[in-house]
């Protein structure tokens, strides 16, 4: 036994000895790997960056460095939960803190009263405003994330300061067109990121397939089936958003030139660069599409991820002692104010219930007479709230994230979207059969209630919901690492193989207009000259036929 061991331990040990260099190698191989990635959301300070996070997590779990970009008028995060995990830099901002809140209260001011409802009457605001509205508001209103661009590529100290930390990837959201122009700057390739899925305006320049017959546009109400009517419509949205997305990228246009990026190349083209498009959103409550190979789907980010929040006791208690069920009630981050006979409604209608209320409201509600079935909070843990096995239904303002998370829990829902891509999200939740939507204008506290009792009685809601749970759920990974493995992936090896060649392509070249045209013109010629042929034998014809009379008339 001591000899077999010897001899195993003589052979066993060169072995060893020669592995080890390998395994250093390829230890420090795999160190080279970690990748410096910079972050710039450009969004407000609400649920949009709190998603893109979590795709920040999954990355730094992955052992790569994330740094935040941040606007001076908003710099919270740095203190945040989890801010730990990350980087920040801050560039200066024209914008205040205050200016950026009261931007923020305006829209939702807007949509409370139904001012940003709908194609016609956004068109209409966007108008009034542009056109006849204060300028200053106007300018915070419209201009505020190409005032950000402008602030951020004219602030020279970041700017310096970003170059030396030598970047691998840009990864940035959409809501801004500056994304290029950064990465441009900084000389990095960059990542797309859209918390609001795919418009059809934009994705035609990205190469993404579009078409009015079946995908329907932005703010017009419709869904995958369309008649002839809505056909049209669809089309001239197409047509309006198509003209307002060029006007707008116009003014990043002017700050390529001024600050000499590529200035020959135009901002569709700079667009197109992205070497990858993440769409927050999921086939379980989108409409099926074609899409490309450097452009994906995934659901909310916020979904599947071990939580370390815990419910409060009294809401815990408040759920727990709920024998009828809980209805959970938010319109989002942003409405902290509601006029006092609005908000009287919105109380009325739910002390109908006869479930028990949560009501998440930043906002005083101390004039208020709510019901006794009705417990305001100004927090809660949502998810918590919406796995706990008394939850019955949500009623919200349709943002993405609370849409995506109701679907996960298996939770009917009913919507009042109040701006932005809200109704959107609320036509494809009631196309899929596990939502009902209200209109915020004109709502009274019978319609409210009877609405929210349909959607949890009526079984069929409830049973769609939970099969798009079902969807959502089988996937093999969850959305933020999913977003986090194609961020690494297109890092490391590059995008362009997955790019499609219809990005490069001119509107007349994607749609073949020319082809049309130079088709059309041969048609002609080969008419042309078949008729000139036709001319010319019945010349001939006439011809002969004159001479043979002058020859019999002479005979």
């Amino acid at each position: 036994m001591a000899l077999y061991s010897t001899r195993l331990l003589l052979v066993v040990f060169p072995m060893v000895a020669f592995l080890l260099p390998w395994q250093s190698e390829l230890t420090q191989a795999a160190g080279q790997q970690r990748l410096k990635l910079l972050y710039y959301t450009a969004s407000d300070d609400g649920s949009h960056h709190l998603t893109n996070t979590k795709i920040a997590e999954a990355l730094v779990r992955r052992g790569h460095d994330v740094t935040f970009l941040l606007s001076s008028s908003c710099t919270k995060w740095r203190n945040t939960s989890g801010a730990n995990l990350f980087k920040f830099f801050v560039f200066q901002s024209r914008y205040t803190e205050e200016e950026r809140t009261q931007n923020l209260r305006e829209i939702s001011r807007l949509g409370l009263r139904g001012e940003l409802r709908g194609f016609v009457n956004a068109m209409k605001f966007y108008l009034k405003q542009r056109f006849f509205g204060d300028k200053r508001s106007s300018k915070v209103l419209f201009d505020f994330h190409f005032s950000e661009c402008n602030s951020l590529l004219g602030d020279n100290t970041t700017i310096q300061a970003l170059k030396q930390e030598r970047y691998d990837l840009l990864v940035g959201e959409d809501l801004s067109d500056c994304q290029p122009l950064l990465a441009e700057i900084l000389g990095i390739r960059f990542v797309l990121i859209s918390g609001t899925g795919i418009i059809p305006s934009k994705g035609n320049w990205y190469g993404i397939p579009r078409h009015p017959a079946y995908i329907p546009e932005r703010h017009v109400g419709l869904s995958d089936t369309m008649n002839l009517p809505q056909r049209t419509l669809n089309a001239y949205a197409y047509i309006i958003y198509d003209a307002l997305r060029r006007v707008t990228l116009w003014k990043y246009e002017d700050l390529q030139r001024q600050y000499n990026l590529r200035p020959e190349k135009r901002m569709p083209e700079m667009l197109a660069g992205a070497q990858l498009w993440l769409f927050y959103g999921d086939f379980g409550l989108e409409y099926a599409r074609p899409m490309q190979p450097n452009a994906m789907f995934l659901a909310s980010p916020m979904l599947g991820l071990p939580s370390e929040e815990t419910v409060p006791q009294d809401q815990q208690e408040f759920l727990d002692a709920a024998h009828q069920g809980v209805v959970l009630f938010t319109l989002g981050g942003h409405v902290n104010e509601m006029q006092t006979a609005q908000a009287q409604m919105f109380a009325n209608g739910l002390a109908k219930l006869s479930q028990r209320v949560l009501w998440q409201f930043s906002g005083s509600v101390s004039h208020l007479r709510i019901g006794d079935n009705t417990k305001v909070v100004q927090w809660i843990p949502q998810q918590k709230i919406m796995a706990h096995p008394n939850t019955k239904a949500l009623l919200s303002h349709g943002g993405l994230n609370g849409m995506y998370e109701a679907a996960w829990y298996g939770l009917p829902m009913v919507g009042i979207p109040l701006f932005g891509d809200h109704f959107d999200n609320m036509e494809r939740a009631v196309s899929k059969g596990m939502a009902l939507q209200l209109d915020i204008v004109g709502l009274t506290e019978e319609v409210l209630s009877q609405t929210v009792d349909q959607v949890i009685k009526d079984p069929r809601f409830r049973k769609r919901a939970q099969h798009i749970s079902r969807i959502l759920r089988d996937q093999p990974v969850i959305p933020s690492e999913k977003a986090a493995h194609w961020i690494e992936h297109v890092t490391k090896y590059g995008g362009e193989y997955l790019r499609p060649r219809a990005a490069d392509l001119s509107w007349i070249e994607y749609h073949l207009v020319d082809v049309y045209a130079f088709l059309v013109a041969i048609l002609f010629i080969v008419l042309g000259l078949l008729f000139l042929c036709l001319r010319v034998c019945l010349w001939l014809a006439c011809g002969r036929n004159k001479q043979g009379k002058i020859k019999s008339k002479a005979d």
